[in-house]
């Protein structure tokens, strides 16, 4: 078995897996979020530890193919037995969004890498096990091939600094993007929204809550930094320019929502 593909096709089935390891003994499916251990089922709180704990060692660290190991008999032991047998057998079936079916056989996919130094061997589908990790540790469902590269991109904007980020930890209406820090899930605030460090722009506020960032944080910084069309440019790039250009972001954001 290769725990590393194992955990990374589980990723890139999770919206039909993902439930099981929510539940506490396979057989419910749950949706509820289970990235903190404390008050979690006894099994679900073994993969939560042994995911951390993977996710914090670098690459070639001692000890991290055994602790892969570890994770992926933990994940399995709470998928019903017809799916981790699948999964140990090196066949999870074929998966959404894929030609062919899948395979964990070891060379499949060739001797590269991805952008960021995953070695080939450890994927599945251009999924990793880092995406697991994000999936039920952070409930961010920015993974993958398609959408990891998004979540990299509005990830490498400015953000504020951990003491900003701190004092803004209740502020209601902004952008907060999970990001990781070792082990842990680490709520990213993007700089554009202030005007300073102390305080965001109103009509940021206003267009969030149109956007409703509260449930789509990633699709609301998205809106924000990418090129618009109807405005020429990146809408972040107008904030700060005046009542006139406030109130067409806000028109702006308005059409997206009610035009959809």
């Amino acid at each position: 078995m290769n725990p590393y593909r194992v955990l990374a096709a589980v990723a890139a089935d999770w919206g039909r897996l993902g439930p099981y390891l929510r539940s506490s003994t396979g057989d419910a499916p749950d949706t509820t979020g289970a990235g903190d251990a404390a008050g979690a089922p006894a099994g679900l709180s073994s993969v939560l530890r042994s995911l951390r704990s993977l996710r914090s060692m670098e690459r070639h660290a001692p000890g991290r193919a055994a602790a892969a190991d570890e994770t992926a008999r933990s994940v399995l032991a709470l998928l019903p037995s017809a799916e981790a047998e699948r999964l140990v057998a090196g066949r999870p079936g074929r998966l959404a969004g894929t030609l062919e079916s899948g395979t964990l056989e070891s060379g499949v996919m060739g001797d590269g890498v991805l952008e960021d130094g995953t070695p080939a061997s450890e994927t599945y589908a251009g999924f990793t096990t880092a995406d697991l990790a994000l999936l039920l540790l952070d409930d961010n469902p920015m993974v993958g091939p398609l959408l990891g590269p998004v979540r990299e991109r509005l990830l490498s904007y400015p953000m504020l600094d951990d003491w900003a980020a701190e004092a803004h930890a209740r502020t209601p209406g902004l952008i907060r993007l999970r990001g990781e820090s070792g082990a842990r899930g680490v709520d990213r605030i993007p700089s554009f929204q202030f005007g300073d460090a102390a305080t965001p722009w109103p009509v940021v506020v206003t267009v969030n809550g149109l956007l409703d960032a509260a449930r789509d944080p990633w699709g609301a910084a998205d809106w924000w930094l990418s090129p618009n069309g109807y405005l020429g440019v990146a809408p972040a790039e107008l904030l700060g320019g005046g009542s006139g250009q406030d109130g067409q972001l806000v028109g702006t954001a308005r059409y997206v929502v009610e035009g959809e």
